[in-house]
């Protein structure tokens, strides 16, 4: 039987928009490689997921400007600019979702899964828009269902928001595989709720850590073809 995979959005299926971030920083005098950009966005989650290991919680302030502040903190060398990107960055957020961004391997990947009968649905911390989102990037049709946090009222890692969509879908948390890229969130909640999860790593930031681990989920069959799920590897917090 196939597991029904249910997907993380943001780090996962969509991105920052790392060209239109790049062109930003380039207007206030900085040229920076966007795949530079791009690895330390994804090195954001990594330090969350750093100070979440330690029981610390991560510093209460806007989401956003806490992301472009540590993903452009190394890469700026003027505060007043950097907190000028920072508020502008910001500002064009909430005109249009900065993580409306994706790639066309991950349309292929998501296209061949459904080829080849897989199911999938999306959990995602949002701020109500995960699923227009997904619709902007192409990737909607792909979904059968989108739980977004801010519509539910329940954020990850809480169980809460994984048993709505298992009812909801009717699906035996066995029968369900996880896929995201935050340890102490998208795997944690999974594991709580009984669900199998695979870790999301693109940059190897997370060697030595427990748990089944791939850098894009372009690399997922292998692990669909080969493995057990109720195997231990995929409940680290069990």
């Amino acid at each position: 039987m196939k597991p029904y995979l249910l997907f993380d959005e943001g780090g996962t299926l969509v991105f920052p928009n790392i060209e239109w971030l790049s062109s930003l920083v380039k207007k206030y005098g900085f040229n920076i490689d966007p795949d530079i950009l791009f690895e330390k966005a994804c090195e954001v989650g990594y330090l969350v997921d750093l100070q979440l290991s330690k029981n610390e919680e991560p510093k209460q302030e806007n989401f956003l400007s806490s992301f472009f502040k540590i993903t452009l903190k190394d890469l700026i060398d003027s505060e007043e600019k950097l907190n000028s990107i920072i508020e502008e960055a910001v500002s064009e957020n909430k005109k249009k979702s900065l993580w409306a961004y994706t790639f066309e391997w991950i349309r292929k990947t998501l296209e061949r899964l459904k080829n080849e009968g897989y199911k999938m649905s999306v959990i995602s911390n949002s701020d109500g828009r995960a699923e227009s989102i997904l619709y902007e990037t192409g990737l909607r049709g792909f979904m059968e269902k989108i739980y977004d946090s801010h519509i539910i009222g329940i954020s990850k890692p809480d169980v809460g928001i994984f048993n709505r969509a298992l009812d909801d879908l009717s699906i035996a948390s066995e029968d369900a595989l996880y896929i995201g890229d935050m340890f102490y969130i998208d795997v944690l909640g999974a594991n709580k709720a009984g669900i199998p999860a695979i870790h999301l790593d693109p940059f190897g930031f997370y060697r030595g850590w427990k748990g089944v681990r791939i850098p894009s989920i372009a690399k997922i069959f292998t692990i669909l073809k080969n493995h057990k799920f109720n195997s231990r590897d995929f409940f680290p917090f069990v």
